[in-house]
């Protein structure tokens, strides 16, 4: 799981070698074990390389197999074995222990773009087709990693890291001011297509980019079937233990190392991983594992048990357990000259805990596993009587399912909130006119209130909190050389779960809860889910005002094409009357001006 670089210069233009080895170096820090780069008269690729599994021990990029046609990429696949069997049946002689990266090549050179409907994972590469005369790039189904590209002229750069694509004389540092407001109204860039930067695109998940003869092309290579037949098991037991091989399989799949860090919250889904990781490694590994985890606590502005329950699993585990106080991070004052600047706005890094996780796995690991995606794949649905009395769970779980049904309006009360769509949001004040009108904000904030939001299983796939979530936790925008994956964002997990009849194992997550009998201490496994609570982050601008470092960023002058500062001040310096929504978006002011400061 590497940086990696294409460069395709227009018309015939010979490469700039020189460039390339920059874009390469500048991805050090995420690829620390190799640097290399190919090229020929006017193609270039660039790779940095950083070993996450056993596989990647010899592997070596840019790939080639002939010289004819060369890969780099960022790549971890699912089930190797399975591609494997499929490449030898078509004739090819592919060793059990061979990288991610040769058996990628070695599917294109026999199924060409087809190659795609026989991976799965977390990848995004570059390959260059010689005889064809074209670049071929895909990312994966679920977007997990992210994948950049600008066009120049008749030529394009693409790479997994973005700053790459900035060291090019041709790419401009415009901002994209569509992406700014969507920042600063939503907390995050709605559209998977843009970037922050006005000549970067963003490859969206489960596409291709192909280019030839002077041209690009974006297609969508897959998506989630609209109509999955439902299973029906005679055995109820049956889909326990069809989940919890798949799951155990999407685990494995997102290991293959010794040495792992692993978030663990007080609920079911970090833990869940956690505890399966743990088993799966000592049976893999004996006891040469180095499996942590990292709970974050709260000492007073939330009330929440989450640092017990995360104790016992750990216990029960035999799992070392580190504790991080959540206050430590949020009551900091963000440091005047940070050690890496972001790439992109989205947070201020030495506020948010979940950082110091990813510096404490980078001291002696590659890999952090994190349990997002546990709700949208077990979301419960609406049920009525009808449906409840087609199983025999019916009385057992009628309470359960009317507590999951209250937690998850709740739940999307807060999402909508959190992502700036509630239905009584308005345009803030302190918006300047002009930047209002340019973007069209009323229109944009209209827009996305009236989308339909998929929170389920279907948007896992297409939901922009998703992407985002993948982007921040990718090494181009942490900063560390640390992989973070995510089991439940499994393609033949989630399609599974599709087939899944939803009443009763998706209600209150009884599946999750029944495939962990015996990992799970009970008092975990049978916890309810408890619902969210208001933001820390404003619940201390509630008790404490506005903080001499908040205004000094809001007087940053380069946010003065973007808001009305001594507005937006007079706002934060009334506490009492600001909502939860209207801090949010402030805060979101307060992340762009930092990042302006130093990007």
């Amino acid at each position: 799981m590497s940086g990696f670089v294409a460069i395709l210069n227009g018309e015939g233009h010979p490469l700039d070698c020189s460039l390339l080895q920059q874009m390469t170096d500048l991805m050090v820090f995420r690829g620390p074990d190799a640097q290399n780069i190919w090229s020929e008269s006017y193609v270039g690729l660039g790779h940095a390389l950083l070993r996450t599994t056993w596989e990647s021990e010899q592997e070596r990029q840019p790939h080639s197999l002939n010289g004819t046609v060369w890969l780099t990429g960022d790549i971890r696949l699912d089930r190797r074995q399975g591609v494997i069997d499929q490449l030898r049946q078509a004739g090819c002689m592919v060793k059990s222990e061979a990288a991610d990266v040769e058996l990628v090549l070695q599917a294109y050179q026999v199924w060409q773009e087809n190659c795609l409907d026989r991976l799965s994972g977390d990848f995004a590469f570059a390959l260059w087709d010689g005889p064809r005369q074209r670049l071929f790039c895909a990312r994966d189904q679920f977007g997990v990693v992210p994948l950049y590209y600008a066009t120049v002229g008749n030529g394009v750069i693409v790479s997994n890291h973005l700053n790459c694509l900035r060291l090019h004389s041709h790419v401009s540092d415009y901002l994209n001011e569509q992406a700014i407001a969507d920042l600063l109204l939503f907390s995050m860039n709605m559209d998977r297509s843009s970037t922050t930067f006005a000549d970067i695109q963003r490859l969206p998940p489960a596409h291709t980019l192909i280019w030839s003869a002077g041209k690009v092309r974006i297609q969508q290579y897959w998506q989630l079937p609209e109509q999955v037949e439902i299973l029906h098991y005679k055995d109820p037991r049956e889909y326990i233990e069809h989940f919890r091989e798949l799951f155990d399989r999407s685990v494995a799949d997102r290991l293959r190392t010794g040495q792992v860090g692993t978030h663990l919250s007080g609920g079911m889904d970090s833990t869940s991983i956690a505890a399966t990781a743990h088993g799966l490694l000592k049976t893999t590994c004996g006891f040469k594992v180095d499996l942590r985890a990292y709970a974050i606590v709260y000492d007073h502005l939330i009330e929440e048990d989450e640092g017990t329950y995360a104790a016992q699993v750990a216990q029960q585990a035999g799992l070392p357990l580190e504790y991080l106080i959540a206050e430590d991070f949020i009551e900091q004052a963000p440091p005047e000259k940070p050690d890496y600047r972001y790439p992109e706005p989205l947070l201020i890094p030495t506020q948010v805990a979940e950082v110091e996780i990813i510096r404490r796995v980078a001291t002696y690991g590659r890999v952090l596993l994190q349990g997002f995606g546990g709700d949208p794949a077990l979301y419960p649905v609406p049920i009525n009587l009808s449906q409840l009395l087609q199983y025999q769970y019916f009385i057992p779980n009628l309470l359960g399912c009317m507590g999951t049904l209250r937690s998850k309006l709740r739940l999307r009360t807060r999402l909508n909130r959190w992502l700036g769509r509630d239905q009584t949001m308005v345009l803030p004040g302190w918006f300047n006119p002009d930047f209002a009108k340019r973007t069209d904000l009323a229109a944009r904030l209209q827009e996305q209130l009236t989308i339909s939001r998929q929170l389920e299983r279907y948007g896992m796939a297409d939901e922009p909190l998703w992407s985002n979530i993948f982007g921040w936790s990718d090494p181009g925008f942490s900063g560390f050389p640390v992989k973070s994956r995510f089991p439940f964002f499994d393609l033949h997990l989630v399609l599974f779960l599709l087939s899944v009849p939803p009443v009763p194992w998706f209600q209150s997550k009884f599946l999750l809860r029944e495939a962990m009998q015996g990992r799970l201490p009970d008092s975990v496994r049978q916890r309810p889910k408890t619902p969210l609570g208001e933001s820390p982050h404003y619940k201390l601008m509630q008790q404490r005002g506005i903080q001499p470092w908040m205004t000094e960023l809001i007087h940053t002058t380069a946010l003065t094409p973007y808001i009305k500062s001594e507005q937006l001040l007079q706002t934060l310096q009334k506490p009492e009357t600001l909502t939860s929504l209207g801090y949010n978006q402030a805060s979101s002011v307060l992340q762009l001006a930092y990042w302006l400061c130093h990007s």
